[in-house]
């Protein structure tokens, strides 16, 4: 299973990696592009939502259809049951009639004519005969009492029968019911889903629209935000010859207002206590879908985060620079090979030092923020020698 952690912080490091691509487009192109983003990031999802919302809806379906089904035979069942059951009802009635018959004679005195018959008997034969007659017709009264005792036994089975008949109705009515209500339930949301679909493919396309009316201006923004780089590089370039032919008068050495830095990687420490969010080099831009140089390494922080110097040196430049908002460059002297190095921190919230200020490794010299052509709050962070940009990761 995945770290949710983890993951969220790969979501954030892709999205940041395409808003950075992004810093030197026009707001509107921003906005729209943050939209465009969003709606691929979440169309995925919302297809697979949609898909399993249709899914859902015939699945219900199914299971309401048969459960009415099988509510109806129930039904039905339970009909049969109470016909079974009247049916029997009227047996029960008819020998209850016949024992009540016999019940009457014997309670009008039935029993003592027929004593008053066996005495008026005339001859043995006619005594045979009417014993034979008495014997029938006791014989009748305990087959209709069987009848009834029969009768009741089979009326109760078919009461018992109809009762749980109609409890399997009902409980099948209910699920029928309730399969019912779930296909509802699922063909709304599939519904919805739907609409969330069409939405977010809308808002792509809103954007993509947007992306061709604002192309033109992006790629003039994009022109002067690589010209201020060449002007910082200049006169990174000047400040170095500067400092060298100080250094001569001096009588050379590495001495004067910056030391000699070392080559190699390791030396500078980590400007800002966040994550990596973009990449030094040539990167492609999603959303205008052309290749561009991203001259330093984004660091995601907070805004208001402190900002370190990354080594010491003598600040150069500190103020508002255009596309990179506030703007501090340290120089920091030589590399062994001759050629100056410094590093250059942007879109700050707060600049804390001055041009001309001496500060130390570590040092704070401003704080995060998202000033000039950002997408959230970050440091830009720049090592240039020679004034030309480089990959900070192999200096820090």
């Amino acid at each position: 299973m995945g770290d949710p952690a983890k993951d969220k912080q790969k979501v954030d490091q892709k999205l940041a990696q395409a808003q950075a691509a992004l810093e030197g487009s026009t707001a509107r192109a921003q906005s729209a592009a943050a939209r465009y983003f969003d709606a691929s990031r979440q169309l995925p999802g919302a297809r697979s939502a949609l898909a399993s919302a249709q899914g859902e809806v015939v699945a219900a379906q199914i299971v309401a259809q048969s459960a009415a089904e099988k509510a109806a035979e129930t039904r039905r069942q339970l009909v049969a049951a109470q016909a079974a059951l009247a049916k029997v009802q009227r047996r029960v009635d008819a020998a209850r009639d016949t024992i009540s018959h016999f019940a009457a004679e014997a309670y009008m005195g039935a029993d003592t004519s027929n004593l008053g018959m066996v005495m008026d008997a005339s001859s043995p034969s006619d005594l045979a005969t009417r014993m034979a007659f008495l014997d029938t017709l006791s014989g009748e009264q305990r087959v209709a009492l069987e009848q009834v005792t029969r009768a009741r036994q089979v009326a109760t089975d078919a009461r018992n029968v109809v009762t749980v008949r109609k409890q399997e109705a009902d409980a099948a009515q209910a699920r029928a019911e309730g399969a019912l209500g779930a296909a509802r339930t699922a063909e709304q949301t599939a519904a919805t889903a739907t609409v969330h679909v069409a939405t977010l493919v809308n808002q792509r396309r809103s954007a993509m629209a947007v992306a061709g009316q604002e192309r033109a201006a992006d790629a003039r923004r994009t022109a002067a935000l690589r010209a201020e780089s060449n002007r910082i590089a200049a006169e990174l370039r000047r400040i170095a010859a500067a400092e060298r032919a100080k250094n001569r008068k001096r009588g050379g050495g590495g001495g004067g207002n910056t030391a000699p830095v070392p080559s190699g990687g390791g030396y500078f420490r980590q400007p800002v206590n966040g994550w990596k969010s973009s990449d030094f080099g040539m990167r492609y831009d999603p959303y205008f879908r052309v290749w561009q140089l991203h001259a330093g390494t984004d660091f995601a922080a907070p805004t208001g985060a402190p900002i370190w110097a990354a080594a010491s040196g003598r600040v150069v430049r500190a103020g508002w620079n255009g596309g990179y908002g506030n703007y501090t460059c340290i120089y920091h002297g030589e590399l062994r090979n001759g050629r100056g190095i410094a590093t250059c921190y942007a879109h700050q919230s707060a600049i804390l030092v001055n041009v001309g200020q001496r500060v130390s490794r570590g040092q704070t010299i401003g704080r995060v923020g998202s000033t000039g052509a950002s997408t959230g709050a970050h440091l830009h962070f720049e090592v240039r020698v020679d004034g030309n940009p480089v990959n900070p990761l192999g200096y820090l």
